[in-house]
């Protein structure tokens, strides 16, 4: 390594460097200054750098005189001892001198800055020197329309100080590197002003005349150094020829421009009260003090020896567990700065585990505290935990509220077989719960923060707390309910209605009950989303109630979208999907064929973000299945259903909210989920049929209708409740009657608890693809139609009787018929009955297609028109025939469907679609229909017969 530049200091202007902050300054640059020469003497560095300040100089060179200040270099020893400013003048002195040590070995350079500015530099936050401070107040003043002309100042205004623009600097740097001077040497501006006229000069730079203000004195209140301060620059300019190029003014206006630019980028989007706030904020210095807080995380650490091929297992995972702990935060404990954090680990033990709290010896500490202490961890508490074997979160909780008790801030739920792979977590998650507050508007503190868990992708396993939320529960972690499952999930999912949860790209592994087996029985905590969730966010609502009413709840809503074909076309732009700030979202994904090859593919896509889940069936379960599994994981206020094949519309997710919000009473909300345009004779039979009727039913009801009749699962919007509905496996895995089902009982279910039933959310929109690409098939019409004839025995309340038979039903007449036939030719020798039997299924299927020519064609042609279509001419009969096919073959399903049910007796009931929803209209239509076609078969069969027959 050729050169070391050594800038890094803790300092600033006198609002930072104050008697206050000494011995906190003073230890920090110390300790970097040291550590840095003692890793360039060791690498053997060529030339070290060494940013050192005016603040070395005496001080009592520096007070009131009758002659001007003009600081040299060998001012430091004009006293009988040095005098500098502070502990920070002190301890850049005796920087000075150590550098000065190994001359022999490296060359030393040392720059003595006179208040540099410019630029990039600190302008806010107690950090910043007076250049940047005036300019900022300057510029508030003229930002703020509200403003009283008034200026603040430190002091009388009459100090003096020279301030030297950053290129300058940079000028002298690079000529002070080059040279051969070993000497410390002043880089500063040899033309000092007051602070009144620096402050003259601020207001100029920020557009305003200085005549339009008065300066606002702080005398007494504020420090502010020594009286005056200028650099001699005779050996600077003798040595480097250097003098500054860029003048005060000249580098002000350019300092003004760039904080412009920084405090526009703060007020950008604030409403007019926060905008107010933040100028008012702007317009005065604050005075910070670095007494650095200490941070305690504590580490609930359950270990059991257990479960193992042998107990000293148990103390090989603790070992790891020490040193990846040890590892990862070493440098988060002795790091300088403005936060320290600390570590204690409380072990929780059964008090019946004899091996674990074994003493060698006469020891004062048990074996595994020697452990911990052998790799470097010495604060560690025991906790004796006289809890049944395997109650893994009864331990948490005993360790939290002791943790609690000793003020601990953060909580982290941990486990003895873990392996933190990351350094850096501590302040990772200290910084992520500021970043939370501050986004969120939560208090400080409020929120949960999990681990990236290698082995469980995507799952918020060992999360982190603050004790905000131990505050809230009485010091409690988690709820009683809780054995050994589920605590973990509960808490992000609790916070995750105020949009605090979050999962930090820092990583840990898990081995047993991660990857490995458990060694215990796992038991969940069945209901845990319902009951203990919904009180403990009502217990949280009402505590910020009262304590931070500005936090806001949020709605959660997850998307549940059952696979198994894995589409990655439809799934990445379902899984782009964006929420508002008003809403957090889930993403739900079961993959039902688990030989699936792309379930690789999309894990390695998606597994690592927390808000997908994917979750793979053991085997093919069918939709219904995987939607009930979906609903199991999902802990949200409210489901969306979407098919894996749908390409919703960019905006759904936002139209869903808005839909909810203004109804939020609804049992769900039905979508409208459109085809592309029918371009084909097939699809638009499919049309015609009347498959797709229900598909886009929002679009059809009245916007204020509240009780639609049910709404198909490619766009579904469900309540979560505890109402104990699934969707009834006793449907087909292909489909079929089982979305009716789901919305009558969830319908149902919400009105008997003084809800309302589905509505509709026409913007709430999806686009559905032609099955299989438009390639004609009746089968998947044929098989919904066995399931969805599964209704008419389940909800008898929205069945009529038809008195004329329908297709299948003439068509199994017509069956039974051949069978007559054939036996009466047999011992007759007779076709008559055959010949009957052939002509009323021909005259069947005539019929049907006539009758369908007839009303989509002429009766029903208004319906018809408004078809998305592009089918033209005679093309429209040809697809009105096939329509009619689809519709029987759909019959036939239906008729099947209640033979293999055994509800034979059933035959010639009909089930209302519309759940009477649409009076009696639609159910008087289709016996209208029937009795249609019926005349017509019969006309029909009437003139075949006698044409075979006579």
């Amino acid at each position: 390594m050729d050169t070391i530049m050594h800038f890094a200091a803790t300092m600033g202007g006198m609002g930072a460097i104050h008697e206050a902050n000494d011995f906190v300054i003073y230890k920090d640059n110390s300790t970097m200054t040291f550590n840095l020469v003692h890793a360039a003497v060791h690498r053997g560095v060529q030339r070290f750098f060494y940013a050192s300040s005016a603040c070395v100089y005496p001080t009592s060179l520096q007070h009131h005189g009758t002659s001007p200040i003009s600081l040299r270099e060998h001012d430091v020893w004009s006293s009988a001892a040095p005098n500098p400013q502070g502990l920070y003048g002190l301890e850049k002195l005796n920087s000075e001198l150590l550098l000065m040590q190994f001359v022999e070995k490296m060359q030393i350079r040392i720059a003595r800055f006179h208040n540099i500015f410019g630029p990039c530099g600190a302008w806010v936050g107690g950090h910043e020197k007076a250049p940047a401070a005036q300019l900022r107040k300057a510029l508030a003043a003229h930002m703020d329309p509200n403003t009283q002309g008034e200026i603040e100042i430190w002091g009388d205004g009459k100090q003096q100080r020279s301030f030297l623009y950053i290129d300058n600097c940079v000028e002298a740097i690079l000529l002070l590197l080059e040279s051969d001077c070993n000497e410390p040497m002043n880089i500063g501006s040899d033309c000092s002003v007051t602070i009144d006229d620096l402050t003259k000069i601020s207001v100029q730079s920020a557009g305003m005349n200085v005549g339009e203000f008065r300066f606002k004195y702080m005398d007494n209140s504020r420090p502010v150094g020594v009286h005056a301060r200028n650099s001699n620059n005779e050996f600077i300019t003798k040595t480097l020829s250097w003098t500054p190029k860029i003048p005060l003014e000249a580098g002000m206006m350019k300092t003004a421009d760039w904080i412009r630019g920084e405090m526009e980028k703060m007020l950008d989007g604030n409403d007019e009260t926060a905008r107010t706030e933040l100028l008012s904020s702007f317009k005065t210095s604050k005075v910070v003090y670095l007494n650095r807080p200490i941070i305690t995380f504590a580490i609930l650490l359950p270990i059991t020896s257990r479960g193992l091929e042998g107990p000293e297992k148990s103390l090989e995972n603790l070992r790891t567990f020490a040193k990846s702990l040890a590892r990862t935060t070493w440098r988060d404990t002795r790091e300088l700065g403005l936060v320290h954090f600390q570590v204690k680990i409380y072990l929780g033990i059964d008090a019946d585990d004899e091996f674990l709290l074994r003493r060698t010896g006469n020891s004062e500490m048990s074996d595994i505290e020697l452990l911990l202490s052998e790799e470097g961890i010495t604060d560690v508490s025991t906790e004796i935990c006289d809890v049944p074997r395997g109650h893994v979160c009864a331990i948490w909780r005993q360790c939290a509220h002791r943790a609690w008790k000793e003020k601990a801030d953060y909580f982290v739920l941990m486990g003895d077989d873990v392996v933190l792979l990351d350094e850096g977590w501590m302040r990772d998650i200290h910084e992520q719960f500021t970043v939370i507050s501050r986004h969120e508007h939560v208090p400080q503190g409020m929120g949960c923060v999990a681990f990236t868990d290698v082995t469980f992708p995507g799952m918020p396993t060992f999360p982190v707390i603050h004790r905000t939320h131990m505050d809230a529960f009485g010091g409690q972690v988690i709820p009683e309910v809780f054995i050994n499952q589920d605590g973990d999930p509960f808490l992000f999912q609790l916070y995750r209605k105020w949009g605090c949860s979050r999962m930090i790209p820092s990583r840990l592994s898990n081995g047993i009950g991660g990857s490995l087996p458990a060694r215990y029985i796992q038991q969940h905590a069945d209901g845990w989303t319902f009951g203990p969730l919904t009180d403990a966010a009502s217990a949280l609502e009402k505590s910020l109630a009262t304590s931070f009413p500005t936090a806001t709840r949020k709605m959660t809503l997850d998307v549940v979208i059952p696979s198994y074909r894995v589409l990655f076309p439809f799934l990445d732009a379902i899984l782009a999907l964006k929420e508002s700030p008003t809403c957090e979202i889930m993403f739900i994904i079961i993959i039902d064929d688990p030989h699936s090859s792309k379930i690789i593919e999309l894990e390695a896509k998606y597994a690592h973000r927390p808000d997908i889940r994917i979750r793979v069936n053991e085997s093919n379960l069918g939709a219904s299945a995987s939607r009930n599994r979906g609903m199991k994981e999902s802990a949200a206020d409210w489901i969306l259903f979407l098919d894996d094949d749908v390409t919703p519309q960019d905006d759904i997710l936002i139209e869903a909210e808005k839909a909810i919000r203004s109804n939020p009473r609804a049992a769900g909300f039905i979508g409208n989920t459109f085809f592309p345009v029918a371009s084909t004779i097939f699809t638009n039979a499919v049309h015609l049929a009347g498959v797709t009727h229900f598909w886009d039913i929002a679009a059809k009801m009245p916007q204020n209708e509240s009780d639609v009749p049910w709404g198909v699962t490619a766009n579904l919007i469900a309540r979560r409740a505890q109402d104990g509905v699934e969707f009834d496996l006793q449907f087909p895995k292909t489909g079929g009657g089982e979305d009716i089902d789901f919305c009558r009982k969830k319908r149902d279910f919400s009105v008997a608890h003084g809800g309302k039933g589905f509505c509709p959310a026409p913007r709430v929109v999806a686009t559905h693809p032609w099955w299989s690409d438009g390639q004609r098939s009746y089968w998947r019409f044929y098989m919904w139609s066995k399931g969805d004839g599964g209704l008419i025995k389940l909800y008898p309340n929205f069945t009529y009787l038809d008195q004329t038979p329908n297709s299948a039903e003439l068509f199994l007449i017509s069956t039974a018929l051949t069978v007559l036939g054939a036996f009466t030719y047999l011992f007759t020798r007779s076709s008559v009955v055959f010949l009957v039997s052939m002509s009323l299924a021909m005259a069947t299927v005539i019929a049907n297609i006539a009758h369908d020519m007839y009303r989509h064609l002429w009766r029903d042609m208004n319906r018809t028109k408004a078809l998305r279509s592009s089918l033209r001419g005679t093309g429209w009969a040809v697809a009105v025939a096939e329509s009619a096919l689809i519709r029987m073959a759909s019959e036939g399903g239906r008729l099947i469907g209640l033979f293999e049910r055994g509800e034979i007796m059933l035959i010639g009931h009909r089930f209302d679609w519309f759940t009477g929803r649409a009076g009696n209209g639609p159910m008087n239509e289709e016996i209208m229909n029937g009795q249609q076609r019926m005349a017509l078969v019969a006309l029909i069969f009437g003139v075949l017969c006698f044409k075979f027959c006579y």
